[in-house]
């Protein structure tokens, strides 16, 4: 994650929650560098969740619950988290339609859940329908599967959330979007 999108996730969560923060709140994807740093969710049940942690993970997140686990089956209570947010997973997941699906399932109804991914545009520098990175990004993390359009984030991350904000972090050489939605 660059400091660019960890401040346009900041910035889209200090929108939404102009005084105080959300009782709980989940990242998906969470590494070191966790999006549940953000001063707003001080007072937050935070549950810091990913596949697979290294020990030095680990002792970077040991102020939030940490949780090792498939996205694809979450041992969670529906509607159990006010927030969920996800930067840079979705695409590294093989079967994101079950990640999505249960993140639906354990935000609550009105709760926020904001995903950061990859995205195609229409850029003169998009080669064969991806990004620059893609080729490299992919064989370095040897498991990178999915580029979205900002159509399959809206209409497919975000199904059963209504779009409250859409904010391109970056464009170029690798075009990053968040969107964030409310749980209908």
């Amino acid at each position: 994650m660059s400091k660019k999108v960890f401040e346009d996730f900041q910035k889209i969560i200090n929108e939404f929650y102009k005084g105080v923060g959300p009782a709980s709140v989940i990242e998906l994807g969470a590494y070191h560098w966790s999006l549940l740093s953000m001063e707003k969710f001080n007072n937050s049940r935070k549950v810091a969740f990913n596949f697979s942690y290294t020990e030095n993970d680990k002792k970077k997140l040991e102020k939030y619950e940490v949780i090792e686990g498939n996205i694809n089956s979450m041992a969670f209570k529906d509607e159990e988290f006010d927030c969920a947010m996800s930067c840079s997973t979705f695409e590294h997941d093989k079967y994101f339609w079950k990640s999505i699906a249960e993140t639906r399932r354990v935000v609550k109804k009105g709760g926020l859940f904001i995903v950061g991914v990859p995205v195609y545009t229409e850029l003169a520098t998009d080669m064969m329908t991806s990004t620059l990175t893609y080729k490299v990004h992919g064989k370095s993390y040897n498991m990178d599967f999915y580029r979205f359009s900002e159509q399959a984030v809206r209409e497919v991350l975000l199904e059963g959330f209504e779009v409250v904000n859409v904010v391109y972090s970056r464009k170029y050489p690798n075009p990053y979007l968040l969107m964030a939605g409310v749980k209908k």
